[in-house]
């Protein structure tokens, strides 16, 4: 039976660390698939601005966001995170204004990242659907189907809000 200490010793999936302030404690896991983690080192090592003119970059803004969401602090449904099309695909998307990081929560408050793409390309092109897809497509090839995947579409089966 797979485990997350199994498919992050067999490096399947890889943890990812955001560092905290210090009165501030991880309460959720956060995890990324390597290419996931492909994309967030690309993004990160990119001085891009903001496509819609906000103060903080993409990088920051996913960084504050992730920061968030492993130290526990409160996420906002629908504006920070929110389930893709209610169905039996588990497949939730985090949020930021310029980006969208699709995966779903292999347990309550742990999350796998699989794929990151620009909000305004998602929207623009309608590609919801085939990152569903393909989400649903890795998770059955990694034999996670039916184990380590939340099936709730509410935000409280999924996340300590």
């Amino acid at each position: 039976m797979a485990t997350v200490a199994k498919l992050r010793e067999g490096g399947q999936i890889v943890s990812i660390e955001v560092e905290l302030d210090r009165r501030d404690q991880p309460q959720r896991m956060l995890f990324g698939t390597p290419g996931f983690l492909e994309w967030l080192t690309e993004l990160l090592g990119s001085p891009d601005p903001s496509p819609l003119g906000l103060e903080l970059s993409p990088a920051e803004q996913l960084d504050a966001l992730f920061a968030d969401y492993i130290s526990g602090a409160p996420l906002n449904h629908t504006r920070q995170f929110r389930i893709l099309r209610p169905s039996r695909s588990s497949v939730w998307e985090l949020k930021t204004p310029d980006l969208r990081i699709f995966g779903w929560f292999l347990q309550r408050d742990c999350f796998l990242a699989v794929f990151g793409a620009w909000a305004d390309r998602v929207k623009d092109h309608d590609l919801y659907h085939g990152y569903l897809n393909e989400v649903a497509r890795i998770r059955q090839a990694m034999g996670l189907q039916e184990a380590l995947c939340i099936t709730g579409i509410d935000p409280n089966d999924v996340i300590s809000i």
